[in-house]
């Protein structure tokens, strides 16, 4: 419900921002990883992005750092990465392109436990949460140009 209501707000709101990539092409780093469907309206939205079951983690154990990808090919290839940490948080993004697929990378495989990466159309009108680091989502039903990083509320008593 809460998360629900962030979402709304931010697509209400209007708040869009525009984010710097740190590399061109960063589809190599998702080539090893299992391709999954990820659909707008109906995605998935836990209240923590998982590791990867399927992933062998490369690295200390650690939740950053962590890139989201934004892919202009399916299956992960044209990716363009932009890390998640530093970002402005609950606000749509405009990375500058249409994108069909996406990803977190993450070296240590921890999972996130702060913050959700949602994927979404323009305005962040439908969102969908990318559920698990370390897994390559092809995107269907919108036009997917926009993501947030966002935090979610804390799980009601």
């Amino acid at each position: 419900m809460h998360y629900s209501l962030v979402t709304f707000t931010l697509a209400l709101a209007g708040l869009t921002v525009s984010a710097t990539p740190i590399t061109l092409d960063a589809s190599t780093l998702a080539a090893s990883f299992p391709i999954r469907q990820l659909s707008v309206p109906g995605g998935v939205h836990p209240n923590s992005t998982l590791p990867s079951s399927d992933f062998r983690a490369l690295a200390a154990r650690q939740e950053f750092p962590a890139n989201l990808l934004l892919c202009q090919l399916v299956n992960c290839q044209g990716c363009t990465s932009f890390p998640i940490q530093g970002e402005i948080q609950d606000t749509c993004i405009a990375p500058g392109f249409i994108y069909t697929s996406a990803a977190i990378a993450q070296p240590s495989n921890e999972g996130l436990t702060d913050f959700l990466c949602d994927v979404g159309t323009t305005g962040c009108a439908e969102v969908a949460t990318l559920p698990t680091v370390n897994e390559c989502f092809n995107l269907s039903g919108g036009t997917f140009d926009e993501c947030a990083i966002v935090v979610p509320p804390p799980p009601s008593d």
